[in-house]
C-alpha cells in the first residue's frame, strides 16, 4: 500500500502546483455530462486531493475521501485557502466502511486505485450511474531510471475482469505531461533516491540524474525531470446494478 510521508507529499505538491495534470483530467470527465453542475461526485482515494481541487470547479458537489490524514490535511488547507465551499472531505477506509450510504454518488472517480474487485467493492453501493478508473498502461514505473516492471493491478487484469463480470465500460487511452520540477540537484537526487527501485540504486549519480533534467531558467524550480503519464480511463455503467450486486 503507499504511504505519504513528507518528502513524497513535497514533491508531489511541487508536480501539482506547476503542471496542468490534474486539471486536464478533471476536464475531460466534467465533459462526459451534460451539465456536470447537477452532478454530485465522490473522488475515492484522493491522496492531496489535487484532482478534486479541480473537479470541484465543474461539479455541484465533490466528495473527497481517502485513509491518509497526513494527506487529507494538504487539501483542507489548499480548499480553505481557496474558499471552495462544494468540497466535503472525509477521512474513511473505504475498503473496511461499516457505514454506506447506499447509492448517494451519481458518479464516482478512482484514481490509480487498487483493483478491480476493490473498485467494485466500493463503487455499487455507493454509486447511481457511472463510474471512472484511472489505470497506469505503460509497462514500467515512470520514475524508474533503469524501466522497473509494473506488475501489479495491470490494465490487462482490468480489462479481463470487467469483461468476466459483463459489466459494459469504454477504454479511452491517454498521455498527459506530469514531469517533476525540482528545486536543486540536490533535490533531484533526493527525489530519484525517493523512488528507486532495485538496481535503480546504482545508478543515481549526480551526474547521471543531471544529464536526465532539463535547466528551465527558473529561480524556484532550475530543473525539470520531464515525465509522460500513460493510462486509460475506464468509464464503466454501474446503473443496471443493485446496491448489493457483485
Amino acid at each position: 500500500m503507499f504511504e505519504w510521508n513528507q518528502n513524497k507529499i513535497r514533491f508531489r505538491i511541487d508536480s501539482a502546483v506547476k503542471t496542468s495534470f490534474h486539471a486536464t483530467i478533471a476536464q475531460w470527465i466534467a465533459e462526459r455530462f451534460d451539465d456536470a453542475s447537477q452532478i454530485s461526485l465522490c473522488d475515492a482515494g484522493c491522496g492531496l486531493g489535487y484532482l478534486s481541487l479541480a473537479l470541484s470547479k465543474y461539479f455541484k458537489q465533490v466528495t473527497a475521501i481517502d485513509i491518509s490524514d497526513i494527506a487529507l490535511n494538504v487539501l483542507r488547507r489548499e480548499s480553505s485557502a481557496r474558499q471552495i465551499e462544494n468540497l466535503t472531505i472525509l477521512r474513511e477506509d473505504l475498503l473496511d466502511d461499516p457505514f454506506v450510504k447506499p447509492r448517494s454518488y451519481d458518479a464516482m472517480v478512482f484514481s490509480f486505485f487498487g483493483n478491480i474487485q476493490e473498485i467494485l467493492q466500493i463503487a455499487v453501493p455507493r454509486c447511481k450511474n457511472r463510474i471512472f478508473i484511472l489505470k497506469k498502461n505503460d509497462h514500467h514505473h515512470r520514475f524508474s531510471i533503469s524501466h522497473a516492471v509494473r506488475e501489479r493491478d495491470s490494465m490487462a487484469a482490468a480489462l479481463s475482469d470487467l469483461t468476466a463480470l459483463g459489466l459494459p465500460f469504454v477504454k479511452e487511452d491517454m498521455t498527459i505531461e506530469d514531469g517533476q520540477p525540482l528545486r536543486s540537484l540536490a533535490d533531484a537526487e533526493e527525489f530519484f533516491h525517493l523512488y528507486a527501485r532495485g538496481s535503480d540504486r546504482d545508478l543515481i549519480t549526480r551526474d547521471y540524474i543531471q544529464s536526465l533534467l532539463e535547466e528551465t531558467g527558473d529561480s524556484v524550480f532550475p530543473y525539470y525531470y520531464r515525465r509522460d503519464c500513460v493510462f486509460s480511463i475506464l468509464t464503466v455503467d454501474l446503473s443496471g446494478q443493485r446496491g448489493d450486486t457483485l
